[in-house]
């Protein structure tokens, strides 16, 4: 019997100060790894403020792991971007959209009073704005704009309606479009990059098939328009 107590007190012992260095472990895990992310969207933030030349926007990374969320509050000029969002990162242009987008909203904040009003009150304008001002940010900083459209078509929502107060934010399918157009238009080099070979890439060019072949018949069109023009 003292044996059996002796042998159960030393495994009791051993499994509770193994527990101990594991939660200790995972503690300094996850430390380490959120600041980690602090300083890749630090890094990358900065590149595009700087590069673009633009005025000071804050860069917050919070710990929320449940939250894939990103938002900007233009009152105050400061961005926050959730950890839930990273593992859904590939690689760096795809944080530079995130954080362009975010910028972009903070510096239409600058403009003052009136322009945060009409934000509130046109705020899917606003997002699409966001979207294309973002690309412009991303494109000068060194990143692929078509990163925009494939983490788009990652988290993007795509409700029944958009209208109303039903969501503040445009239908997934609208911004991603509107994003193709403007780098068809804008960037059409990026449209020949390796990136467009990626799968959520080509799953947007499938799902978006009939209204991207009208926008590309329409500027075909034109163009030939001008050239004989």
């Amino acid at each position: 019997m003292k044996k059996f107590l002796v042998l159960f007190f030393a495994v009791f012992i051993g499994t509770s100060v193994f527990a101990h260095d594991s939660y200790d472990d995972l503690e300094s895990f996850e430390s380490n790894l959120h600041a980690i992310r602090v300083e890749k969207a630090m890094t990358i933030g900065s590149k595009i403020i700087n590069t673009n030349n633009l005025k000071r926007v804050p860069i917050q990374v919070n710990r929320s792991p449940k939250i894939v969320n990103a938002y900007s509050i233009p009152y105050y000029k400061t961005i926050t971007i959730s950890s839930g969002m990273f593992p859904y990162f590939d690689n760096d242009d795809e944080l530079a959209y995130i954080l362009a987008h975010e910028i972009a909203h903070s510096i239409e904040g600058y403009d003052g009073f009136i322009k945060l009003i009409s934000m509130s009150a046109n705020s899917k304008k606003y997002e699409c704005k966001a979207d294309l001002n973002g690309i412009d940010y991303m494109v000068k900083a060194g990143y692929n704009p078509i990163a925009g459209i494939i983490f788009a078509n990652k988290i993007f929502s795509e409700p029944l309606w958009d209208w109303g107060f039903l969501s503040s934010h445009p239908k997934g399918s609208k911004r991603m479009l509107e994003m193709y157009k403007y780098i068809y238009v804008k960037y059409p080099q990026y449209l020949n990059s390796p990136m467009t070979k990626n799968i959520i890439f080509q799953n947007f060019l499938n799902s978006q098939a009939d209204e991207i072949k009208k926008f590309e018949q329409k500027q075909k069109r034109r163009q030939m328009n001008q050239e004989v023009i």
